[in-house]
């Protein structure tokens, strides 16, 4: 068996499935198959013929009857007289009305029949609307009575959706009528012979069977389809619109003026079906071609799964910290290069764990002594807390004097430093922001004067969002001292924080000294590239990219900064932050 296993993995599966698929498959089952579906789809169609003649004698018997009706009721005298009768009351045409209707004559003709509704529309206006009868002004601006008074006809088949152009006096939803003028006696009365589409609709359904079954006017309008509901309360589906997937057949008419086509669909079969009826014939085909497909499978597992199965156990062995080589004969196929690589790679593991050990009680060593520098550090810095209480001192001192400005400003400046100093917690409310906010910018109007104005506004609904600490601070210092302090006539700074669709606004805007064009493009180029890396060596804009690179780390896509300046126009920062309220 080792030639088998000296050929190539692609070599060995070209084996398997030209022996045990293509040649039993290409001799037998295409055959097999074509002739089946040749077969069913010539008595599908067959099928199908006869079916669209049922379905075109069925549409034409239903509309000769409501023709038959309608000539009835035209050459009916009584009807006439009924018609052209002038009332004088409501309480005459009631009473003519029932004298007529006592008999039940309409009635019987039409639910013995295939009409569902009469509708007989009159120019007398003195007869009042009701169960068949509408006076015609009620309806004349309808498309179907238009249709029909301008085709001339004295009789006419017509489909059409109603919504509501009739007035109410015909019921919304689809319809398949018969109109006819009522002249035989004169007048220019029409009646309107509703077909019962419901049952229209059963007699496809009940015709096509399994199949697809569709009936279509002159524009495509799906006007009765077999199967599922009747549809009668919505608009006509086009059949542009409906998967024509499948053994078609189509089949023109013209009942009565009105061109219609009626279209079959045979979306054929299942599988399963096709093979229980051809089960005898399979079965003979599968064995046939199981006998060649087992012997080559069979050479192809032993091949696979002996070789799998020792490497399986010594795989189980890496799992409990045993690395041993795998000991086979050498084949030249890709799991024999498998096996060479395993027992390489298995080697190289046992030489890296041995430099691992090595080096792992060194690494421990560097460890240990690295936090120990950390411990030193930390207890060699000063212990700011004598700077607070030297600047408390000097507060209580201009309280004393009365110098309150001097002692506020002691107080927001200590605020400041001891914020700046204490990072324990790095995010903080927008409403403390603001409050930091205020207070740098009273520091900075005891220093500029009536050269300084600020405003700073914030939304109530923003007080309680959590955002980084200084993440507006630093950015109005950079317009005191980029904006206002090289602006000769000083100059005001605006700080706005408002939300919109749970996104956070910052904006800052001073009407400083402003930046030039190349100014601006470096600044954003900066801000675009911040890094840690760029802290260590830079010497300007600090401020502001350490704060962009903490927003970068905190918010990633949710964050994003616009910054807008002109010389002597002032400049206008833009942050928008996604919303993070403090639960």
């Amino acid at each position: 068996m080792k030639w088998f296993d000296d050929l190539k993995l692609r070599e060995k599966s070209i084996i398997v499935v030209a022996v045990s698929v293509i040649i039993p498959m290409l001799l037998t089952n295409i055959f097999f198959f074509w002739s089946i579906e040749k077969e069913r789809k010539s008595q599908s169609i067959m099928e199908m013929k006869n079916d669209a003649g049922q379905i075109e004698y069925d549409i034409r018997n239903s509309v000769r009857e409501a023709i038959s009706i309608a000539d009835y009721l035209g050459h009916m005298e009584k009807l006439d007289d009924f018609l052209k009768k002038k009332y004088e009351s409501e309480s005459d045409y009631y009473e003519a009305y029932s004298d007529f209707m006592e008999n039940e004559t309409i009635r019987y003709y039409y639910t013995a029949q295939s009409a569902w509704s009469i509708t007989i529309c009159t120019e007398n206006p003195t007869i009042i609307n009701g169960t068949y009868f509408v006076n015609k002004s009620n309806v004349e601006s309808a498309s179907w009575y238009k249709k029909f008074k301008n085709s001339g006809r004295n009789y006419m088949v017509q489909s059409f959706f109603e919504n509501g152009e009739s007035d109410g006096y015909v019921i919304n939803g689809r319809h398949i009528v018969v109109i006819e003028k009522l002249n035989y006696y004169g007048g220019n009365d029409i009646i309107m012979l509703d077909l019962d589409y419901s049952k229209i609709q059963k007699s496809v359904t009940r015709t096509c069977g399994q199949r697809k079954g569709y009936v279509l006017d002159d524009r495509g309008n799906v006007l009765v389809s077999a199967g599922g509901g009747t549809y009668i309360d919505k608009p006509f589906s086009n059949i542009a619109d409906i998967s024509k997937k499948g053994i078609t057949f189509e089949r023109d008419c013209e009942i009565y003026g009105k061109p219609l086509k009626i279209l079959i669909v045979d979306q054929g079969k299942s599988w399963i079906e096709l093979l229980r009826e051809k089960s005898v014939a399979l079965f003979l085909i599968c064995m046939f071609n199981m006998i060649l497909p087992i012997i080559v499978m069979f050479l192809f597992y032993h091949s696979i799964n002996d070789r799998l199965s020792v490497m399986g156990k010594n795989i189980d062995d890496i799992k409990n910290d045993r690395y041993k080589e795998i000991e086979l004969e050498t084949t030249h196929d890709e799991l024999g290069m498998v096996i060479q690589s395993y027992n390489l790679m298995v080697a190289r593991i046992r030489e890296l764990i041995e430099t691992v050990y090595k080096n792992k009680e060194r690494e421990q060593e560097l460890l240990i002594a690295k936090k120990q520098a950390e411990i030193h550090a930390i207890q060699s810095q000063i212990n700011p807390h004598f700077l607070f209480n030297a600047l408390e001192s000097i507060r209580m001192h201009s309280l004393i004097k009365k110098e309150n400005e001097t002692a506020n400003i002691l107080e927001n400046f200590s605020v400041l430093l001891r914020e700046n100093i204490q990072w324990d917690n790095d995010i903080v409310t927008v409403e403390k922001e603001c409050k930091n906010v205020q207070r740098y910018l009273e520091l900075q109007q005891y220093r500029f004067g009536n050269r300084l104005d600020y405003s700073v506004r914030v939304q109530d609904e923003c007080k309680d969002i959590m955002i980084p600490k200084f993440s507006i601070v630093t950015f109005v210092e950079n317009s005191c001292i980029h904006g206002i302090e090289t602006s000769v006539d000083g100059g005001s700074i605006a700080v706005v924080v408002s939300k919109d669709e749970g996104m956070l606004y910052l904006e800052i805007m001073d009407s400083g000294g402003g930046m030039s064009d190349e100014e601006l493009s470096d600044l954003k180029n900066r801000i675009e590239t911040a890094d840690i890396k760029y802290l260590e060596s830079a010497k300007k804009s600090i401020g502001i990219v350490n704060t962009v690179i903490r927003l970068k780390q905190l918010y990633g896509e949710n964050f994003y900064i616009d910054i807008n300046s002109s010389v002597g126009g002032g400049t206008e920062i833009c942050i928008v932050l996604k919303c993070e309220e403090e639960e």
